[in-house]
């Protein structure tokens, strides 16, 4: 489990209740508990080009009423996963892996406002809203789902515990408030290896290669490390700076 992803496990862990995925295969669970794919799949062990095929397979399935793609422990659908895929420019080939599902779930969080709620540009019960219409088995402020029809999963206090926890794993409240602050480094940590396409870097708990002996990986990881290295240096530069006025 990546130490990367740390301030938002509290959330991610919710969404894995709330989506009822860890109560079964978790990373690898489908819609329907396996109901449209021909029973239980090994997700984590297939690449975006073979999930995208099996999604598409889903939607096609005659009993799928719901007309859903969603899999994974996050239930991502095929519709946000091509997104995610052309966003962050992702391979066919990478790994639908617990890091990678991680990695776009928070990138799903970030897009909700996530760092915004963290730094106090966005109030908890506008981001619980904004995370309601994202997972329909999270609450709005009102304690229901945000679609017609959709009953939430997890209760509202659930969600604002949830949020409470993420604050405190980043360095609590008022250091989140505070500028600059750890919430705000951490998700500009996040976001350069995030950009590092079909590869992790070996710092500071995130995931090596797929394949160490691949020269194309070799060379993402050593553009991932001097990437990390140039905000490291750009920090320290900074609170030196910050140190003399």
């Amino acid at each position: 489990m990546s130490e990367i992803f740390t301030p938002y496990r509290p959330l991610l862990d919710l969404i894995g209740r709330s989506e009822g995925t860890d109560r079964r295969q978790g990373y690898n669970e489908t819609l329907g508990y396996g109901r449209f794919t021909g029973g239980d799949r090994h997700l984590c062990g297939m690449t975006l080009d073979e999930v995208d095929r099996l999604q598409t397979a889903m939607l096609g399935h005659p009993d799928n009423k719901w007309q859903s793609s969603a899999l994974g422990r996050y239930q991502i659908v095929r519709t946000t996963l091509r997104k995610l895929r052309s966003d962050q420019s992702l391979n066919g080939s990478d790994l639908f892996d617990a890091f990678m599902q991680d990695r776009l779930a928070v990138q799903l969080l970030i897009g909700r406002g996530f760092d915004r709620f963290m730094t106090g540009r966005l109030t908890e019960d506008g981001f619980i809203n904004a995370l309601a219409r994202e997972w329909a088995s999270l609450p709005t402020t009102a304690g229901t789902g945000h679609y017609g029809g959709q009953s939430a999963h997890v209760s509202l206090d659930d969600v604002r515990d949830a949020l409470a926890s993420c604050r405190s794993l980043a360095g609590g409240a008022e250091e989140a408030m505070s500028e600059p602050s750890p919430v705000r480094e951490a998700s500009v940590a996040v976001r350069a290896a995030l950009a590092v396409s079909g590869t992790g870097i070996a710092v500071a708990g995130l995931a090596l290669p797929a394949d160490q002996g691949d020269a194309v990986a070799g060379y993402r990881l050593f553009i991932g490390v001097v990437l990390v290295g140039l905000a490291l240096i750009g920090a320290a530069l900074y609170f030196a700076r910050r140190g003399r006025t």
